[in-house]
């Protein structure tokens, strides 16, 4: 089961993937309002064995500390997220002198696989896809072809590059070898806007003329 609350001033998506049966499952990307997320998870008894980060930008970061303080779950972000978290000025947050600061449990490589404890059929495929932020990383659920993906593409558009870390064609080369390549039917669930598939991606996105 994926759920979705959008948080925060920049209208951020963030994902619970949960495992129905045994009810434990992940949360992607708490942006903001750590309550509000907090009230879900305690509402449907929910057991949240990891946060994951798509990337190390403020508004998927927001929320992230008061959660881990609150049910005492590990944050895993990409190796390159390190740089994101631990400054201010890199992960935006000091644009709105918040100043988030914090270290993240676990640093994970393109090509790892993260596993639900209670369930090891339900997975996510870690893949590494920078130019939005250097840590740009999306997860992939093969069982369920789905892809949570971040700011790296969404319906229509891909990351802006103009922060620290971004590149426009390291984005889109990034994009055509590691979102492209998935399977056609493939969800794509983005930090913000309407979900899409790879197929209506590869077919119309206007930063691309053509993919084959």
């Amino acid at each position: 089961m994926i759920k979705v609350l959008t948080v925060g001033r920049l209208q951020e998506h963030t994902y619970f993937f949960i495992d129905e049966k045994t009810k434990h499952g992940f949360l992607v990307d708490p942006g903001d309002e750590a309550e509000r997320i907090l009230s879900e998870i305690m509402s449907h008894r929910w057991v949240i064995e990891k946060i994951i980060l798509t990337h190390g930008h403020f508004d998927h970061i927001g929320a992230v500390e008061q959660i881990r303080n609150a049910i005492g779950c590990p944050v895993v972000i990409h190796e390159e997220g390190k740089a994101y978290l631990q400054n201010a000025e890199w992960n935006l947050s000091s644009i709105y002198g918040i100043g988030y600061t914090f270290d993240a449990d676990e640093y994970v490589q393109h090509g790892d696989v993260i596993v639900l404890e209670t369930n090891p059929d339900m997975n996510l495929r870690v893949i590494h896809a920078p130019g939005h932020t250097s840590d740009g990383a999306a997860y992939f659920c093969e069982k369920e072809k789905t892809a949570f993906v971040g700011d790296i593409i969404f319906n229509g558009a891909v990351g802006r590059c103009d922060n620290p870390g971004g590149n426009m064609n390291r984005l889109l080369s990034s994009i055509r070898a590691q979102i492209f390549t998935l399977p056609d039917e493939t969800v794509l669930f983005p930090g913000h806007g309407p979900s899409t598939t790879v197929k209506h991606e590869k077919a119309t996105n206007p930063f691309f003329n053509l993919y084959e």
